[in-house]
């Protein structure tokens, strides 16, 4: 079997071209790790904040009312689309109401009743 130069070159460079895109996907994959070949540790990175989020972690009660979605899903079974279903309906006379409005579960209520206030 006789092999043109044209046939060759393109054999060549798809092989090298998947060489490369493997050395990307192993250098993204294992990047975070460092080389530890080399003798270099891991570089921290920077935490990134989603725009809007900036607040911290509540430490007492949580405010129905004023509270951002980040610190409502803090609490378990409280997840993002809850959270804005929460924000949606304020403002609130009492933590009860986020049961009688069909918001949150009563079971989920009576977990987190002594982190909430209005």
């Amino acid at each position: 079997m006789e092999l043109d130069k044209k046939t060759v070159a393109g054999a060549v460079a798809a092989v090298a071209v998947g060489a490369i895109g493997a050395a990307v996907a192993y250098t993204a994959l294992a990047g975070d790790e460092g080389n530890a070949e080399a003798g270099q540790p891991k570089q921290p990175r920077p935490e990134a904040k989603p725009a809007g989020q900036d607040e911290a972690a509540p430490t007492g009660a949580i405010n129905i009312n004023q509270a951002p979605p980040s610190h409502l899903t803090t609490l378990k079974h409280i997840g993002k689309a809850r959270a804005k279903r929460i924000l949606a309906n304020r403002p609130f006379r009492s933590v009860d109401e986020l049961v009688s409005r069909g918001l949150v579960p009563e079971e989920v209520l009576a977990r987190h009743r002594d982190r909430l206030t209005v």
